[in-house]
């Protein structure tokens, strides 16, 4: 491994130590951490260490390392509260440089109602909106390594009032030469500040994310098998909390057309399950439909009483 290598994966790891020592804290741009992706959502946001989908341009940027033709996608959100969202992204490989991406997240919250300090309305609407706009670079850094880059410009709109921030996104794949079909992600996303805050009085913190997990292609069953620990800088005062911040999903193979998709994330189910009782938030499922150069998925996740998310994706290469 020469040292443009050796350098490139001490930076990425000494970013991860620095990530890793912030509190969760008081944060905007939360927009960030929602999973926009149909087929990463129905498999519980587990494309951290799937190989070669433009999907996960904003879950970990390496693994658009050694795509061979352009891709795009377009992935659409039926949020909470009838809040809209989506997604865009698009790669290609360049040579010596690797593979470029740009990608476009936007959350629309819709328009609402003003009112005084009495709670009477006035008769006037405002809306908020949120935006990510972000261009990523990967390549290979050889013996089983890749790594990938993104610089995000964040903007936040609430009536004439606006934030924005900047943030890397820095990922590291890894297939391992001595376990079959098995890879490995690790990613940090949002690693930045704040460029102007709604007010002068405001101090937030972008989102940190931390997460790590792998992916494996069963050899005696048609299943792709994911697993990742999720929002690794959250410190609880446990220190062994990060356990139970886990996530698992599978793609099943029903044909070479149909792929069905079920999750979990335990950090979902922790964070709105009831006092009492039991939930079934953080449960995930979906379909993806190959049609010649082309892809359709579909999610279903649940959040208990809460409610429900729907995400449409359709991707596709380019010649």
């Amino acid at each position: 491994m020469n040292a443009y290598r050796i350098v490139t994966i001490l930076t990425l790891m000494a970013l991860s130590s620095f990530a890793g020592a912030q509190s969760a804290g008081t944060t905007t741009f939360e927009f960030l951490k929602t999973q926009y992706s149909a087929r990463g959502a129905a498999m519980s946001n587990n494309l951290l260490a799937v190989k070669g989908d433009v999907n996960a341009l904003f879950i970990n940027p390496a693994v658009l390392s050694g795509i061979k033709k352009p891709q795009w996608s377009i992935n659409y959100v039926d949020h909470l509260l009838d809040f809209q969202a989506g997604q865009l992204a698009y790669t290609r490989p360049l040579d010596v440089v690797g593979n470029v991406a740009v990608g476009l997240l936007y959350f629309n919250y819709g328009d609402f109602e003003e009112t005084n300090q009495f709670g009477e309305t006035t008769g006037r609407t405002f809306s908020a909106s949120e935006f990510a706009l972000a261009t990523s670079i990967s390549n290979h850094l050889g013996e089983g390594f890749d790594y990938g880059l993104s610089l995000k410009f964040i903007y936040s709109s609430l009536d004439s009032y606006n934030a924005t921030g900047l943030a890397l996104d820095a990922g590291l794949f890894y297939t391992a030469p001595y376990l079959s079909n098995t890879q490995f992600g690790f990613a940090i996303s949002n690693l930045g500040f704040v460029l102007s805050n709604y007010t002068n009085a405001s101090n937030d913190k972008l989102p940190l994310f931390l997460r790590f997990g792998f992916a494996k292609k069963l050899e005696h069953l048609p299943l792709l098998f994911t697993a990742s620990l999720n929002d690794l800088t959250l410190k609880t005062g446990d220190n062994m909390d990060f356990i139970k911040r886990f996530s698992i999903g599978g793609e099943f193979d029903i044909s070479e057309v149909v792929k069905l998709r079920v999750g979990y994330d335990n950090g979902i189910n922790r964070s709105v399950k009831p006092l009492q009782g039991r939930s079934f938030s953080g449960v995930s499922a979906g379909l993806g439909i190959y049609w010649k150069s082309f892809r359709l998925d579909y999610a279903f996740s649940t959040y208990g009483d809460l409610g429900t998310l729907n995400r449409l994706g359709v991707s596709g290469n380019l010649k």
